[in-house]
């Protein structure tokens, strides 16, 4: 009967100290979490050549990029993700992004295939409709293909508040 006492008490000590050493590592953990505005661009960089299948870190710089319309450091990044990636989401952004930086470089037909792709990976995928529809829109041919995307765009329960008025601001100028 003591063996089995002895037993429990010890049982019952491991069980207590190993979950306070969780919580602890817990605690360490959040602590060493990295905050990617705290980093630079330079510091990504550096990650992501020694761990290039991270993914969202590399994605994450890829838009750093994208939004200084700096596409030719944005486009490697979404290439690797594009070609390497598993996850259709992110697979299929990459893409559409991908797609607008070749409409910004004048190259219609190309950029139309890659936005297509991207919504043959991920049919939901907003940001492809979006651009797809901004391109269709100025083309006469395409326009009421345009209108008909972008509406049902506006339509998304997901879409930021900024980024619906933007579109409702377009659909404005195109339906007068």
């Amino acid at each position: 009967m003591t063996k089995w006492i002895i037993s429990s008490f010890s049982f019952l000590i491991f069980a207590t100290v190993l979950f306070i050493n969780l919580q602890n590592n817990s605690e360490i953990n959040d602590e060493f979490n990295t905050n990617l505005a705290n980093v630079t661009n330079e510091e990504m960089e550096s990650v992501i050549d020694q761990n290039p299948d991270i993914h969202p870190m590399r994605m994450a710089l890829a838009n750093r990029y994208f939004d200084d319309l700096d596409y030719s450091q944005a486009l490697p990044h979404y290439m690797y993700i594009a070609e390497n990636s598993a996850d259709n989401e992110l697979k299929s952004f990459a893409l559409a992004q991908i797609g607008w930086m070749v409409y910004e470089s004048n190259n219609l037909d190309v950029a139309t295939t890659y936005l297509n792709e991207s919504l043959r990976i991920n049919s939901d995928s907003l940001v492809a409709k979006s651009y797809l529809g901004i391109i269709y829109i100025q083309d006469p041919a395409k326009q009421n293909e345009g209108l008909e995307i972008l509406n049902s765009v506006i339509q998304s329960n997901k879409l930021s508040k900024e980024d619906r008025n933007f579109i409702v601001k377009i659909l404005e100028n195109y339906e007068k």
